[in-house]
């Protein structure tokens, strides 16, 4: 029974993150972005003007600190991978709109489990 409440405790915290990335990527500035992978977003500064990709990098959610592991965009949905200061992992899909820069939706939330040996810098 523990397991299963720390369990939904961390999903729920993970997907707390998961709505602050979505808050801040679908913003007007930020919002071209959500069409590249996030390994490229370095390369997109003339493509996507006004735009700062260390913006959605990384954040806060209440006390937890947050880091984005990955995006990767596809015809209609999205891949997110977050990770939480402490190890804490998860993955989601994101239902997009048609254009691919705004997000609609956000999955429900798939850990991937605890990475003790990279802390958040």
């Amino acid at each position: 029974m523990h397991a299963a409440i720390e369990r939904d405790q961390s999903a729920d915290q993970l997907h707390s993150a998961a709505q602050a990335f979505t808050t801040m990527a679908t913003g007007a500035q930020h919002a071209c972005l959500l069409q590249w992978p996030s390994d490229d977003w370095g390369l997109l500064q003339n493509r996507c003007s006004g735009a700062e990709p260390r913006s959605l990098l990384r954040g806060m959610v209440a006390d937890q600190q947050w880091q984005l592991l990955s995006w990767q965009p596809a015809a209609g949905s999205g891949d997110l991978r977050l990770a939480l200061a402490d190890g804490r992992r998860a993955s989601f899909r994101l239902e997009l709109a048609a254009d691919g820069a705004q997000i609609l939706r956000i999955r429900a939330v798939q850990l991937i489990g605890r990475d003790r040996s990279e802390p958040l810098s």
